[in-house]
């Protein structure tokens, strides 16, 4: 530990330690804090949960540090990161232990413990071992999948990691092949739903798309417009589809359609036919060559009979603004903030939310039909 400068955080930096004495090293650092405490100090060692995080190489690690630093400094955790490097030549576990710390003002600060265990070849099998032996008895514990893959094609890696959690977090955003991918995991979901809890982030960046669409669609603001939409299309960045499908299975739940047919232009877009209870619906969602792997616009239209033709455009814009745009220039615009927020923030939203969200799993059973469609 590294003396503070007044108005600092202590320091901890990871130490190297063997695998089998983390757990004493760790209280060892619980004994640093205190010495610092006695001299003045008001350090406080906090925990609401355990989190593990899985990746799979160094590589992917990289940015997990900074990103569990600033998820415990909104959700104090032990967090384990768990790094397995199952194709590497040689078999080894390595361990480093360290802490994560954050002022709280008036001189107080919070110390979350953090363990950092990397294998390599056959010794990635002992990696639920490791984890299971340093959770903290009696707390929510969830599992961040934070790998490009869904966590059912983990194998047995993730079966006995996910078997000593409550929560599952994951991210869809950039999968390379969504089509069988959504399948894997809706299956995965609807295995035993009671269970266990499931997030993917990508939901939650869709948020506020829910809400602006639910808005502009309000039967109180454009009476019989849900139950008489025609076509919609939307346009994501490059590897955007997951979320895209994600917002387009939920509208297809919510209104009651059934998915008749499909058709993939690989990496330019991908087309839909669903049935509505009054008429047929054509969805088409596009790619763009350049861009963030999120939505980016979705256009929706509808024609009720003896009426006009009437689209209105949900658009991405600058400053972090979601605006709702009808082609008839007499309508005012809808806007809403659309804060952009990052990874460690979505998964510190997260963790203190153990409520079970039916309406997701729900989503991905639209999901997988909508893949079958294409297959």
């Amino acid at each position: 530990m590294s003396a503070p400068t007044p108005g600092a955080p202590i320091a901890f930096p990871p130490k190297q330690v063997n695998v089998g004495t983390i757990e004493r090293e760790l209280h060892e650092i619980v004994r640093l804090a205190l010495d610092d405490d006695t001299e003045g100090g008001h350090v406080t060692r906090a925990c609401m949960s355990n989190l593990i995080v899985y990746c799979g190489s160094r590589a992917q690690a990289a940015s997990l540090p900074a990103e569990t630093g600033q998820i415990v400094s909104r959700h104090p955790s032990r967090v384990l990161l768990l790094i397995g490097e199952a194709d590497a030549p040689d078999s080894e576990l390595e361990a480093q232990v360290s802490a994560h710390c954050h002022l709280l003002g008036k001189g107080r600060q919070v110390y979350c413990e953090h363990v950092t265990v990397t294998a390599t070849g056959d010794a990635t099998r002992r990696l639920p071992s490791a984890a299971r032996a340093l959770l903290i008895g009696d707390l929510p514990t969830s599992l961040w999948w934070a790998v490009p893959q869904p966590p059912p094609l983990g194998g047995r890696l993730f079966e006995e990691l996910s078997a000593m959690v409550d929560q599952v977090i994951y991210e869809s955003l950039g999968w390379l092949d969504p089509v069988h991918e959504m399948v894997a995991t809706a299956d995965w979901a609807a295995a035993d739903p009671g269970k266990q809890l499931i997030a993917d982030l990508s939901w939650r960046r869709l948020k506020t798309w829910r809400r602006i669409i639910s808005q502009g669609l309000d039967p109180t603001v454009v009476p019989d417009a849900q139950q008489s939409i025609t076509e919609i299309r939307m346009e994501h960045g490059p590897h955007g589809l997951p979320q895209a499908w994600l917002l387009v299975s939920w509208l297809a739940r919510r209104l009651g359609w059934q998915t008749t047919g499909g058709k993939a232009k690989p990496g330019t877009e991908i087309t839909w036919n669903f049935l509505s209870p009054r008429n047929p619906v054509k969805v088409t969602i596009c790619r763009l060559p350049v861009g963030e792997p999120i939505v980016r616009k979705i256009s929706i239209t509808w024609m009720v009979p003896k009426q006009p033709k009437v689209t209105v455009h949900f658009t991405a814009a600058e400053g972090n603004r979601l605006v709702a745009t009808w082609d008839d220039p007499a309508a005012a615009p809808r806007t809403l903030a659309f804060p952009s927020q990052t990874r460690a923030e979505l998964v510190a939203r997260q963790l203190p939310d153990l409520g079970s969200d039916m309406l997701f799993r729900n989503t991905l059973q639209v999901c997988k039909r909508m893949a079958e469609a294409l297959m």
